[in-house]
């Protein structure tokens, strides 16, 4: 049974850690000897409080006065335990970490079996849980996992004890395939992200069936002589757990496309033909410069001056042919639409005709495409307080990934795997999937990239 909080997603916090000198003196700590059982104890309060208050009114929508006065106690007592709202923020983020690092240390014995099916459902459910326990965590854990951003030393931590953790039980279970540093964090990002738009968006099915679906897919990723018997049997439980499944309540607020523009009129596309070549040249050179700081720091980290200095051109050029940072990212989205959504629509081929040196060929070609416009797909999918005009070319991508699917996916299965399941396991490959070990220990290289999406998409969608 899958328990869970609505939340809104918080915004900006990243930014105004490094903005921020404390000066108050040093805080009582998880473990400090000066506090004793009871302070203890009003410690665990606080961060309780903090978790509830972060997941109904957002980060930047909760103050210190809002904890203090949710946790009856006083600003002078806050200040003793904690620095600053940042501060319960991060340790929050390092328990949901520790919470999800007992569940796998917990996971049993994996494979192409009954029992291994059924242990993989029962840590993705768990999984599952810790997600809904820590939304508010797990949402900004998303949004901060930027190439420069501050936690990334920390995020790319627990990506490597994911991987060391997940493929020991791999291994131990007699997983003789693939590169298991490499289908560990497959998992591990499939899984996040899956969450994340379960969660943030909700896509029609219940839980249940949605855990099942990812359940079928990573089985099929990691074990794909599995016999259909046991992925049509599936967990004996999964009709009480349906039963019992109380579904998180859809949150319109919350996430990008909840606030995608009507598709009442098409997008007009931006063209830089009508300027001269020098002046095009220049425009290309902003656009390529804004396209890869946002990639690095994302958007609200990023500034105009750092654009320029990236572009090797004055401030005073940026502003003869854009407005601001916003106007940029508007013509880098509909650059990225224009450029994304044809070779998304050709992956529909692959469905009718499977071909292997093709379809890897296409990954490694998309490839180019996800990190030029990776500052483009994280507003889309994650998201921060930005003008429709952002959001409306995201409508192009979004088409063509229902129109890939749909190709790849083919006829129905007769195990209990859903096809817009499918679609968000698509997506989390292809847009999540290669920034989830950067910077991490195991991190991927491009090709080993490239095979794992292979083999998902050849052992799950394409499977007949």
């Amino acid at each position: 049974m899958l328990r869970s909080l609505a939340g809104r997603a918080p915004r900006n916090w990243v930014a105004l850690m490094a903005e921020q000198q404390f000066t108050r003196r040093t805080s009582y700590g998880p473990s400090s000897p000066v506090i004793g059982s009871r302070g203890a104890r009003t410690r665990q309060q606080i961060v309780d409080t903090a978790l509830r208050c972060f997941t109904e009114d957002g980060f930047h929508g909760t103050s210190m006065d809002d904890i203090a006065h949710a946790a009856e106690t006083s600003r002078a007592t806050l200040y003793q335990y904690f620095e600053s709202k940042e501060a319960i923020f991060i340790e929050l983020m390092q328990s949901a970490g520790t919470a999800l690092s007992r569940v796998t240390r917990r996971l049993g014995p994996l494979g192409p079996t009954a029992e291994g099916f059924d242990n993989l459902h029962w840590w993705l459910g768990e999984w599952s849980w810790v997600f809904d326990r820590y939304s508010a965590m797990f949402i900004e854990w998303a949004n901060v996992n930027s190439p420069k951003a501050p936690l990334r030393p920390l995020l790319a931590r627990f990506v490597e004890g994911h991987a060391e953790r997940f493929g020991r039980t791999l291994i131990a279970s007699g997983y003789t395939g693939d590169e298991t540093a490499v289908m560990s964090t497959l998992v591990l990002a499939l899984t996040n992200r899956f969450n994340y738009i379960r969660h943030v968006y909700r896509p029609g099915i219940s839980d249940a069936r949605l855990l099942l679906s990812l359940a079928i897919g990573l089985q099929l990723t990691l074990f794909p002589d599995t016999p259909v018997s046991v992925l049509e049997a599936g967990p004996a439980s999964i009709e009480r757990a349906e039963a019992e499944t109380t579904d998180i309540t859809p949150i319109p607020r919350m996430g990008p496309l909840a606030t995608l523009p009507e598709d009442d009129e098409p997008l007009e596309q931006p063209s830089i033909a009508p300027l001269s070549p020098q002046a095009a040249n220049t425009v290309r050179q902003l656009l390529a410069a804004g396209a890869k700081v946002f990639a690095d720091n994302g958007y609200d980290a990023t500034n105009v001056d750092q654009i320029v200095t990236e572009a090797g051109l004055a401030r005073g050029t940026f502003y003869r042919y854009f407005d601001d940072k916003l106007d940029l990212m508007i013509a880098l989205a509909r650059e990225c639409a224009a450029e994304m959504s044809g070779p998304i629509r050709d992956l529909a081929r692959f469905g009718a005709h499977p071909d292997p040196a093709g379809l890897r060929q296409w990954l490694r070609e998309f490839s180019v495409l996800h990190r030029r416009y990776s500052g483009v797909l994280r507003a889309w999918t994650e998201g921060f307080p930005i003008e429709p005009a952002v959001l409306a070319p995201c409508r192009e991508t979004v088409t063509a990934m229902s129109i890939a699917i749909i190709g790849l996916f083919g006829p129905m299965r007769s195990y209990p795997f859903d096809r817009r399941a499918g679609g968000m396991l698509l997506a989390g490959l292809l847009e999540h999937f290669p920034n989830e070990g950067k910077g991490s220990e195991h991190e991927p290289t491009p090709e080993q990239l490239v095979e794992a999406q292979a083999l998902f998409i050849e052992r799950v969608l394409l499977a007949r």
